[in-house]
């Protein structure tokens, strides 16, 4: 199964990102990721391979600058760039929890687990009038924060993230209709 996403960053340093990743179908176990950055008319090219017990940088991927890189992994970890289609993909309902192993590819924290719980429901307002949703938080393994997400009951879909930036900034994903 394959996951193509595009990110565009707007501001004060303008960029683009293209990911591809690729997972396992039936588990979405990662096998490999490639994140390709336009900044500033520089192109950055990172790519991974996930194994079991490490992710290492993808050695024969031309211009990759990650291809040294070797994290190990106590337990399989899953891609943390691709982890609202994950929580998309749990059982959620009431009283659910589950500790997932999280890295994000290349970053400078090693693989962690995370603790994600569904914290009730609540009806939020959609395009086409209030959505009935599950309500799951984490605190990202930093205590006294809260990342809040709205998931569509019907659907699971994700359908709004509210979380607090290391500088106090409110980050909002919502998704668009």
């Amino acid at each position: 199964m394959t996951i193509r996403q595009r990110w565009d960053a707007v501001g004060k340093s303008p960029s683009v990102k293209w990911l591809d990743s690729s997972f396992e179908a039936g588990t979405l176990r990662p096998l490999s990721h490639t994140r390709i950055t336009q900044r500033d008319g520089k192109k950055t090219v990172e790519g991974f391979a996930f194994a079991a017990d490490k992710v290492t940088g993808l050695p024969d991927m031309p211009g990759n600058t990650q291809k040294a890189l070797s994290v190990a992994s106590p337990e399989p970890a899953f891609n943390f760039e691709a982890d609202m289609e994950l929580l998309q993909a749990l059982p959620l309902a009431e009283g659910y929890e589950a500790q997932l192993v999280l890295y994000h590819p290349g970053g400078p924290a090693a693989p962690a687990r995370y603790t994600f719980r569904v914290a009730g429901s609540e009806a939020i307002a959609g395009p086409a009038g209030p959505v009935d949703c599950w309500v799951v938080t984490t605190d990202y393994n930093q205590p006294g924060t809260v990342s809040k997400f709205w998931f569509a009951r019907a659907t699971q879909l994700m359908v709004r993230q509210e979380s607090r930036m290391p500088d106090g900034r409110l980050l909002v994903k919502t998704l668009i209709d």
